[in-house]
């Protein structure tokens, strides 16, 4: 009854758009039912150890109450980060950097600026994030509606790659790092180059297409001089502190949460005290995306269901037995990110294979895998979907014109993922 509900909600949650649903709703729902059955029909719950053994709970209620505490580590940590992010934008910190664009340009320069700013900027803010400031960015860049969906195509795809070989760039990638699969410093080493490789070689083909043959010419915003000197100070300031929070997690060995709310509390020390803003927290607040939070909270509750009843331990098993190595696995995952969402298919990848150690080669694999692999189809990624529905993209112009080149950089990532192990004798 448990995992089919969980397939029911999964459903409405993948063609939320055929029926009119906001994924939040079933989302939140298909948590409480499924715990709920759990519960009130007394369904015999396990948590799974290191040594693959299961010890049966007597009460689910605690067993709960402990994954409610491993889903609110990245719910808090989500939470910091959208509000740094918020502080950054109310004083204009994005609007700043407007004016590096601000030049004489061919079209083909201007994609590779573009892609670049938007592969680093996702690795500190995260894909999703990122993706929306680089959209607000070309709509005042790039005037004519067919050249900006061209760009912001390769946005989508620059951004997910991006996100993959940093902790904080990507919600999944986010997942692997406060779950104990991979540290920063083994991240960055494994996936940076499939993650660059899968940027450029994207990139490289794109500006080869006629469309950005010719020149841009972009202009200056309107901000004041003091309005862009204070939007520089705290987009460094809100960056470095974001920066710092892996660095906190490595030195002094708090949560990355703990990090993060400790950055946050430093963002609104010194933006309150250096521009006397009293409502600096309401306003941040109340930018924060509170469905997106719902929806995470709800997807990681409604797999740890299918956790506690054993379901992807079995599971796990049946695809070590069936598939002949897990790099196909992995491979097959990616491609499946790019259909379904990425968060319900991690969150159940880190369960399922709990039994690999820190920094297995599976992990990284997986992180690179569900956030490049999401850009194949527009609707495989956060920012796939936020680029959708902020620009009206449609999904089969995406198919047509884009989806291929994602691709191939993904394949061309994977490929050298494949290979590192020969590098590395």
């Amino acid at each position: 009854m448990v995992i089919l509900i969980f397939i029911f909600g999964y459903l409405l949650i993948t063609l939320e758009n055929f029926f009119s649903v906001n994924k939040v709703i079933p989302s939140i729902l298909m948590a409480v039912i499924c715990w709920s059955l759990i519960i009130f029909l007394n369904i015999p719950v396990y948590e799974y150890e290191l040594d693959q053994h299961f010890i049966l709970k007597k009460n689910p209620k605690h067993l709960l109450l402990f994954h409610l505490g491993k889903a609110s580590e990245i719910v808090f940590f989500i939470i910091g980060a959208m509000s740094i992010i918020a502080v950054i934008e109310k004083y204009y910190g994005f609007e700043a950097i407007k004016d590096l664009f601000c030049t004489n340009n061919t079209k083909r320069r201007f994609l590779w600026i573009i892609s670049i700013v938007s592969f680093f900027l996702s690795a500190i803010i995260d894909n999703l994030t990122a993706t929306m400031v680089l959209i607000s960015i070309l709509r005042k860049t790039i005037l004519d509606y067919k050249d900006r969906l061209y760009y912001l195509g390769l946005v989508i795809i620059s951004a997910n790659a991006g996100g993959v070989w940093s902790p904080i760039g990507d919600i999944t990638t986010t997942m692997l790092w406060i779950s104990n699969k991979v540290t920063t410093i083994s991240l960055i080493k494994k996936i940076f180059i499939p993650s660059v490789l899968c940027m450029i070689i994207s990139t490289l083909i794109a500006s080869y297409m006629p469309i950005f043959n010719g020149y841009i010419q972009i202009k200056k915003n309107d901000l004041s001089k003091c309005c862009r000197n204070r939007g520089f100070f705290m987009l460094k300031l809100g960056l470095s502190l974001m920066l710092l929070v892996p660095v906190f997690k490595t030195i002094i060995g708090i949560p990355p949460y703990m990090g993060m709310m400790f950055s946050l509390g430093i963002m609104l020390v010194v933006a309150s005290k250096k521009y006397k803003s009293i409502s600096i927290l309401d306003d941040a607040f109340k930018k924060v995306d509170i469905s997106s939070i719902l929806f995470f909270l709800g997807i990681l509750l409604s797999v740890s269901s299918l956790e506690s009843i054993g379901s992807l331990y079995y599971l796990s098993h049946w695809i070590n037995e069936t598939v002949s190595t897990w790099r196909i696995t992995t491979f097959l995952f990616g491609l499946i990110s790019s259909v379904i969402d990425n968060v319900p298919l991690v969150a159940a990848t880190i369960t399922m294979f709990s039994y690999y150690p820190l920094n297995h080669d599976l992990w990284h694999f997986i992180a690179y895998v569900s956030g490049t692999g999401g850009s194949i189809f527009l609707i495989g990624s956060a920012s796939g979907v936020s680029a959708m529905s902020m620009e009206k993209i449609d999904f089969f112009w995406y198919l047509k014109k884009i989806s291929w080149i994602a691709l191939i950089g993904y394949i061309s990532g994977f490929i050298y993922l494949l290979i590192y192990p020969f590098f590395s004798l």
